[in-house]
């Protein structure tokens, strides 16, 4: 897979996380996790569409907003259980840190 395919792999993803992440705040989110899903979902939205044409800065946010979200997310779902589209995003985030090791592989910036 190219460097270009991978990035726009990673957009595409993070912009349905960013989706889904905001849908489920909005359809019936414990009241706790609303805020903090909401943000995170506009996070993601906006790394997504600004990974289609930016560079290394971008990838690593991705990259680490993807860390967090996999540590705050995890922590809460292992604590208080959740919806199954919590698995979902977390496939996701999975899927994104392992596209941006490979760009950063690839691409060598």
């Amino acid at each position: 897979m190219s460097a270009a395919t991978l990035k726009r792999l990673m957009s595409v993803l993070l912009v349905a996380t960013g989706v889904l992440h905001i849908v489920v705040a909005v359809a019936g989110a414990p009241e706790a996790l609303r805020i903090p899903l909401a943000v995170f979902g506009a996070l993601y939205g906006t790394l997504g569409v600004l990974l289609l044409n930016g560079g290394k800065p971008i990838v690593l946010a991705a990259m680490v907003a993807c860390t967090i979200g996999i540590a705050l997310g995890g922590a809460n779902y292992l604590q208080n259980g959740g919806p199954p589209t919590i698995l979902v995003m977390f496939l996701i985030d999975a899927v994104v840190l392992v596209g941006g090791g490979l760009w950063l592989s690839k691409t060598g910036k």
